[in-house]
């Protein structure tokens, strides 16, 4: 080649360098990636696009050698190599060379999978358990293009995309979890894999069979939350409570033993306590108390009958279940009956009877009689003699009176009796008629007269008025004639003749007369009367008919319009907000005015005018139309009437609140209802509520217009807008303390009258509970005025004060007096005066006391007492002593005593011997291995060398390799790599190659060596291209909180590391290496990572803080390779407490020593501690917060220290038992006196006489006195009951050797100088006395505490220790003695009554005559049941806000030992005791638990545990009751996984997924906002996955019903390298 040739080649190769072209090689594959099914056969053409010096295929199947072609074709027949990897290469002049490599799937896909689960056999699950499916999926490959997708039913509930880099066949198990729920039953899963090799591909589909389940529950009783049922009669038991499961479970009623129909209907008499047994899948057998409801039934006498002011047995029988409130009605308004019946009290009355179920009325007529009242209206009167006149009488009664009269009877009287009242007429009157007339009313109850006088007066007197009588006959006829027509109305004759006396004008207006001619005559009495009708006719005649011609002239009435004969159908519309449908309303003419209709149309308040006679409604917006129908007729022309129109709208809300912050006792406080968004406003009506009952308040405000301004007076006015308006209804109640927990609601009503909606629609609001706060009342029956104190005697005063808030209690006293004070309980040790107040918000109150000391002198008399017997016994037997030594006792003389000295042997330790010792030599022994490692160099195909032979460098570094060969047969050689190529000189062996940066994950520079005989051959250096992480994070960014024993995964988030198969994460807590995981993985390129460690927390996880570390490991040392580390976190783990000494303690209480207790205990938070003390006096530190404690009142007995905390808590016993006492210095004193009785004694022995005198003479024996008398004899008769002394003589051990001693000493007396007994008697009475006067109530209880159940038999022995007289048992139930034995039982076979602790009574001979012991019983029922609910909130919980949850406990005793503790799954977080508490009958509390949600807490089961701790003597597991679990559902805003934005590259036509998961609840809606305004619509997905994003900003917006929260992704366009 001429130099000429090679400088214009190296020209055109800087050119096409320098433009690009040589990037590019000229190589054409067809096809460029193929896809095949394992044992088909595969070709791929390929070709050069220009003139190449050779061409070849490289592959482990099908290669071929280089030939001068422009096409070559790889064929393999039958491809089985799944890592075949072909490359087509091209020689280029000049010495260049470039290749292409196609792209070659190799697959194979299974035809079935099959699908397995870990459910029972025959697809049977329980419900609630968690179980597994699993798809079986054998021999696919690649399994990175597989796809398992599991359905329920025809629904996709799961994908799984699997990331599995190998190209292999592999078996792949996909595992999908379920819970089934019982609507889950008989459905089927099924699971199917697809295999996409799209688009050069196939997509294979296989499914597997399907998988039905039965899901197995209950059985479930519908009824379970109690064990009182109500069930209507007629209903059955069966639908009372219906029991469910499946399998159908087989239910069996029975009562009182025997089996009852559970489809009977069931009848009042049915009620009673009922056993169900269930049994499905499980056994349940429940006890229900079922009381059998029906409505109220009355039974009332239709009529009854009460006489006035007498006291009735009116009663009505009024029955049902529940028992009906009965109310008393008169007249539509609310009665109570009186004890007696006035007159005013007749009427109808109805009873009401009412209960939840119905309600019965029955209406009563009550007839109350009463005797004749004074008879009214009967007077005097005078007459002129053949004139009339009448006399009346009238009285009241019921029944009506019976009128009669006493006269002077004439034919010219008559009597009638009519309405009540009796009227005597005398008419023509004549000298017989004057005199007394009487009238007598009387009926069954009384009677009663009246008397008048009548006066007849003569006739010759003018009679006036004769010019009156023609005139009057002539207006009687006008008046005739013309009122006719005017005057209508008949006038009533007696009325009239009424009107006419009451006048008293004499005239008799009895009307027309008829003659004998048969002509009408007016009389002359209504001459007056007719002129004036006569001419007030004649006035309103003339008015009329003026009227009548002015109307007719124009056509209008004076003083009245013609009304528009116009119909509107229908005449009053009300039409509801946005509703469905046409409602119109239609104008039509009258029917007699249609022919003159000229026009007719519709017109709104806007001037809107609607030709037609139909008007449409527009529900959307016509609030105030005032539509108006106009018409236009030919004679009366235009004419309109409106339409009365109503548009309503149903309340948005109703809601209740208090005006002012607390409620106080007796004080007026405001509610306020408030309703939003209601129209018509002027329509709406409030209804009050307490509880389910309606009330009528103190005040009620009027109806006003929410958040109205003063100013703007014409919006103020629910009646002036008829839109929707906001208004509020404010009312003013004046409470009590039992009102306190009341809860008041308030309900809208939309009154819109008949036209309107029926019944009319209505909203309640939530109910609004009320606390009254009340001033402090102190408890003055427990704390009285004056308090006696005895000296040395401590005295509690105990001030208890009940109030709301709780009142606090605070002691006030002299400073110079120093008592005790816990709490409310104040214990004193002198005099003084004590001032107790309580107070809270409301009120503050006092109380003073007067401590009075006292001396105590019982202590000094008893001990002078005590000291007097113990004298009395020492000199007695002193005496008795002296005298039986010198009367009986022998003497003996001890004289040159012999002394025996014992032997014995001494045995001797030889603790000095010394052990001989030898010493042991040992010979080293060397093991010495030797070896030598010899080896053949291994001949390369390529005789290259490569420095270094492998290389890890950092992306970005720089890079330097050399290349050598040690062969002589070299053309030529050199390096090539993306970055450039290095070529040698002819015949130099070596070439080298500098990369100054390399940014090429997948770089491998490759040597060739062009042989003068083998041709060329290359070899490629290893090169691992290494990044360490951006960043390595933990989370979750907490780990305090953690509860003991439970599981939580903690995230290594790595970001950016390559290449991935070199990373490893380490987990430390501390410096020690917890967990290692190491990734596999195929990428070259930065990645992200995570790597999750699963940590169950105990306690000593707080020792150490945790994180992780990422770590890139080679296979040979990289220097200055660093380690990334996360920071670090701090463990918090939460367990319940735990003792730190053993659980429980026995402690010895010497005299004059101090015990203290620790119950110190180790626990997270730090528990708190409560004390319970065995005696009231020491119970003022009860709830002292302490763990070692000293008690201020050192006392024998158990107690009890709890340890708690939101894990659990422990109880510690500590039993207190007195030490022996120490008797030495007793024994001393009991010594010396002994020794001083002694001496008295023999001092008196010597000194008396046979007579029983003192004398130091001593006579002689006398004859004849016997000297074999019994000495019992005597003494029982003379000094004391012979049952005592016989009580000495055989009851009381101890005395016997006096016994026989005295015995002796009256023999000896008797025989020898007969000493008189008197003495002896008055000795031995003494000894006695003092014997038995000394000693304690001998009373033993075994067992002296007992702990029974409610309904279990108990049985308690009590013992007397010495000899008694009565023995006894006082109790309620079982009472016993004995007369006969020591021991005495009290038996109850089963205890059901809450008694008194019984009492063991004894009635001894000797003194105590009398004691007793009470026996400490324990009586136990445990609750009937114990429930959870939240307080005034219904629906899931928000996270971050603050609920209240209440657990009630029915029916539990004894409360004191009560224990609620509260658990969040199985982790205790709370708990309450209720030891104040001091009623041993069963009694119903309640605890209050305070949670503010998270998210984590989403699910949790809360529940409520009762339990009674009852100390060492009651069962060793505590009996427990738990509630129902109550499941909470916390809805929580969305948290994105990766919150902070993400940048990504894009690769045009690759395909991208931008994951924006976030978790919430409720479950998130997702929507997707794109800077780029070409982009296509975004689907409403959590992951947008496509392969046609353009570059710009993604923004992702997650939201719920609590928030929205954004999250951006930034997509960059990469730019590939040259």
């Amino acid at each position: 080649m001429s130099e000429g040739t090679s400088f214009v080649g190296l020209f055109v190769g800087l050119l096409l360098s320098a433009t690009g072209v040589h990037a590019s090689c000229p190589i054409e594959l067809s096809p460029p990636s193929v896809v095949v099914r394992y044992g088909d056969s595969v070709a791929v053409n390929c070709s050069a696009e220009r003139p190449v010096e050779g061409m070849g295929w490289e592959a482990s199947e099908g290669g071929t050698a280089l030939e001068h072609v422009n096409h070559l074709t790889w064929t393999v027949a039958s491809l089985t190599d799944w890592t075949i990897a072909p490359s087509c290469f091209i020689n280029l002049p000049p010495d260049t060379q470039c290749s292409r490599d196609p792209t070659v799937i190799l697959y194979t896909f299974p035809e079935t999978i099959s699908i397995r689960s870990s459910s029972r056999s025959g697809g049977v699950m329980d419900e609630g358990m968690h179980y597994s499916f699993s798809c079986d999926i054998h021999n696919v490959a690649p399994v990175q293009n597989v796809t398992v997708m599991w359905y329920k039913g025809d629904a996709m509930v799961y994908r799984e995309i699997i990331d599995n880099p190998s190209k292999e066949p592999v078996n792949h198990t996909s595992v999908l979890s379920v819970t089934p729920t019982r609507e889950d039953n008989g459905v089927t899963f099924r699971c199917e894999a697809m295999l996409d090799l799209l688009p050069e591909g196939p997509q294979l589909i296989a499914s597997s069979q399907e998988f039905n389940i039965t899901v197995y529950y209950g059985p479930k009783v519908q009824c379970y939350l109690s064990e009182y049922l109500d069930i209507r009669e007629g209903e059955t038991l069966e639908r009372g409570c219906h029991v469910t499961g499946r399998p159908s479970p087989t239910v069996r009623w029975m009562k009182a033993g025997r089996p009852a129909d559970p489809n009977a209907p069931l009848s009042r008499s049915d009620a009673g306590r009922y056993t169900l047994e269930a049994e499905g899948a499980t056994f349940i057998r429940k006890e229900l108390s079922i009381q059998v409801l029906y409505g109220p039934e009355v039974k009332c006498p239709d009529t009854y009958t009460a006489v006035e002011d007498a006291p009735h047995n009116l009663s009505c029988d009024v029955i049902g279940y529940p028992i009906p409130e009965t109310i008393w009605y008169k007249d539509g308004e609310e009665v109570e009956l009186p004890e007696s019946f006035t007159r005013s009290d007749t009427g109808q009355y109805s009873i009401t009877a009412s209960s939840i179920l119905s309600s019965v009325d029955y209406t009563v007529d009550i007839n109350v009689v009463y005797p004749p009242s004074q008879i009214v209206e009967l007077e005097d009167s005078e007459v002129y003699v053949g004139s009339a006149v009448w006399l009346k009488c009238s009285s009241t009664s019921n029944p009506r009176p019976h009128y009669s009269w006493d006269y002077y009877r004439t034919a010219n009287v008559m009597v009638e009796n009519e309405d009540g009242v009796s009227r005597l007429h005398i008419h023509n009157a004549t000298a017989y008629n004057m005199g007394s007339y009487t009238c007598h009313a009387s009926n069954d109850i009384g009677k009663v007269s009246g008397t008048a006088r009548v006066t007849v007066k003569g006739g010759g007197r003018f009679l006036p008025g004769v010019a009156e009588d023609w005139l009057g006959a002539v207006l009687c006829v006008c008046s005739r004639s013309l009122a006719s027509p005017f005057y209508p109305k008949k006038v009533n004759k007696s009325s009239h003749e009424a009107e006419g006396r009451k006048e008293g004008s004499r005239r008799n207006l009895r009307g027309a007369r008829w003659n004998r001619r048969g002509s009408t005559e007016c009389r002359r009495d209504q001459l007056y009367a007719s002129s004036m009708d006569a001419l007030n006719s004649l006035r309103l005649l003339s008015v009329l008919l003026t009227l009548q011609l002015l109307s007719l002239s124009n056509g209008t009435a004076p003083s009245a319009s013609v009304e528009c004969p116009i119909e509107i159908t229908p005449d009053r519309m009300v039409v509801r907000y946005q509703s469905r449908g046409l409602r119109r309303a239609i104008c039509t003419p009258a029917s007699a005015d249609s022919t003159h209709l000229k026009e007719m149309y519709w017109q709104v308040a806007q001037g809107d005018k609607t030709n037609g006679t139909s008007w449409l409604a527009d529900t959307d917006q016509d609030w105030d139309p005032r539509p108006v129908c106009t018409a236009t007729f030919n004679v009366i022309g235009t004419c309109q009437k409106p339409l009365n129109f109503t548009l309503y709208k149903t309340p948005d809300s109703v809601s209740i609140r208090p005006m002012v912050g607390s409620v106080v006792e007796q004080r007026e406080f405001q509610l306020r209802c408030d309703i939003t968004g209601v129209a018509p406003a002027a329509s709406v009506g409030v209804r009050w509520y307490r509880g389910n009952e309606t009330f009528e308040p103190l005040r009620r405000g009027p109806l006003q217009v929410a958040d109205c301004q003063p100013e703007n007076a014409t919006t103020c006015d629910p009646g002036d807008v008829r839109s929707p308006l906001s208004v509020s209804s404010t009312i003013s109640l004046t409470l009590n303390r039992t009102d306190s927990g009341a809860e008041f609601s308030c309900e809208a009503l939309l009154d819109l009258g008949p036209e309107g909606p029926q019944p009319p629609p209505s909203m309640m609001s939530s109910p609004f509970n009320v606390t009254v706060y009340y001033k402090p009342v102190i408890n003055t029956t427990k704390l009285p005025k004056a308090v006696p104190v005895f000296r040395g005697y401590p005295e509690e005063l105990v001030c208890e004060a009940e109030g709301q808030p709780t009142p606090k209690i605070q002691w006030l006293y002299s400073p110079d007096v120093v008592p005790h004070v816990s709490g409310d309980t104040l214990v004193v040790f002198e005099a003084g005066v004590y001032n107790c107040s309580a107070s809270n918000q409301v009120d503050s109150v006092y109380h003073v006391v007067n401590v009075i000391l006292k001396e105590d002198y019982l202590p000094l008399i008893a001990g002078f007492v005590a000291v007097a017997v113990v004298a009395i016994s020492i000199v007695f037997l002193f005496i008795y002593s002296i005298y039986y030594k010198n009367t009986k006792m022998r003497r003996y003389s001890l004289k040159n005593p012999k002394v025996d000295t014992p032997s014995s042997n001494v045995a001797h330790n030889g603790w000095d011997m010394q052990l001989p010792m030898t010493k042991l030599s040992h010979t080293n022994r060397k093991c010495t291995v030797s070896g030598l490692f010899q080896g053949q160099p291994v001949t390369s195909p390529c005789p290259v060398q490569m420095n270094p032979p492998s290389a890890v460098v950092r992306f970005g570094d720089s890079f330097s390799v050399n290349c050598s060969s040690p062969s002589d047969l070299i053309e030529s050689m050199g390096l090539e790599s993306i970055y450039g190529s290095s070529m040698s000189s002819t015949g130099n062996s070596s070439v080298a190659l500098e990369v100054e940066s390399v940014r090429d994950w997948a770089f491998g520079p490759i040597c060739f060596l062009n042989h003068l005989r083998d041709g060329q051959c290359s070899q490629t250096l290893p090169v691992t291209v290494y990044k360490t992480p951006d960043m390595v994070s933990i989370s979750p960014p907490s780990l305090e909180g953690l509860v003991e024993g439970e599981s939580y995964s903690i995230r290594c988030d790595i970001l950016n590391v390559a290449p991935v198969s070199n990373l490893s994460v380490h987990w430390h807590r501390g410096d020690t290496i917890l967990y290692t995981e190491r990734f596999d993985g195929s990428s070259l390129s930065p990645v992200n990572k995570t790597s999750v460690f699963n940590l169950t927390a105990q306690r000593g996880d707080e020792e150490a803080p945790i994180w992780c570390e990422a770590q890139l490991d080679f296979w040979r040392p990289v220097p200055n390779l660093p380690t990334i580390k996360s920071e670090s976190r701090d463990v918090t783990v939460l367990y319940p407490p735990a003792f730190a000494e053993p659980n429980n303690e026995t402690l010895e209480l010497s005299d004059g020593s101090k015990f203290i207790l620790n119950c110190t205990a180790a626990g997270r938070p730090t528990p708190v501690y409560s004390w319970r003390f065995p005696h009231p006096i020491q119970r003022t530190n009860q709830n002292v917060n302490r763990s070692v404690l000293a008690p201020p009142v050192q006392l024998p007995g158990t107690y009890a220290c709890t340890a708690s905390n939101s894990q659990g808590s422990e109880t510690k016993y500590f039993t207190v038992t007195e030490a022996p006492r120490n008797r030495t210095v007793f024994a001393a004193l009991v010594g010396g006196g002994v020794f001083l009785g002694v001496v008295i004694f023999i001092v008196g022995l010597l000194s008396l006489t046979p007579e029983g005198k003192i004398s130091f003479g001593k006579g002689g024996y006398r004859k004849g006195r016997s000297t074999s008398a019994p000495i019992w004899g005597p003494f029982c008769s003379n000094i004391v009951p012979c049952r005592v002394a016989k009580l000495v003589q055989v009851g009381i051990p101890s005395l016997f050797p006096l016994s026989l001693a005295l015995s002796l000493l009256h023999r000896r007396l008797g025989a020898e100088n007969n000493m008189g007994d008197n003495f002896i008697k008055w000795i031995l009475t003494l000894c006695m006395f003092y014997s038995v006067s000394g000693e304690g109530c001998s009373l033993i209880l075994k067992p002296s505490r007992v702990v029974v159940g409610f309904g279990e038999p108990v049985s308690v022995l009590c013992e007397a220790a010495r000899p008694v007289r009565v023995l006894g048992w006082e109790s309620a139930i079982s009472a016993a003695h004995t007369q006969q034995d020591l021991s005495v039982q009290w038996k109850v076979d089963s205890l059901i009554d809450w008694i008194e602790e019984p009492i063991c009574y004894g009635v001894f001979f000797t003194a105590p005559r009398q004691c007793e012991e009470k026996l400490n019983l324990v009586l136990y029922k445990t609750p009937d049941s114990v429930s959870i609910r939240p307080v005034n909130h219904t629906g899931p919980m928000v996270e971050g806000k603050e609920y209240q949850l209440l657990c009630e406990v029915q029916n539990i005793a004894p409360v004191q030992y009560l224990t609620l503790r509260w658990y969040k799954g199985q982790t205790e977080v709370y708990n309450s005791s209720f030891s104040e508490l001091t009623s041993s009958s069963p009694v119903q509390v309640s605890s209050v638990l305070m949670v503010t949600p998270t998210k984590h807490e989403n699910g949790a089961q809360y529940r409520c545990v009762a339990e009674l701790e009852l100390g060492p003597e009651g069962p060793q597991t505590p009996p427990t009751v738990t509630s129902e679990p109550l499941d909470a559902s916390v809805y929580f805003s969305p948290a994105f996984l990766r919150p902070e934005p993400e940048v990504l590259d894009l690769v045009v036509g690759a395909e991208m997924t931008l994951d924006c998961t976030a978790t919430g609840n409720p479950t998130p809606v997702y929507s997707w906002q794109s800077s780029n305004p070409i982009e296509e619509r975004m689907e409403d997905e959590a992951a947008l996955t496509s392969s046609s994003l353009l570059p710009g900003t993604y923004t992702c917006t997650a939201s719920n019903a609590l928030e929205k929260k954004s999250k951006q992704f930034i997509v960059k366009a990469k730019t590939k390298g040259v």
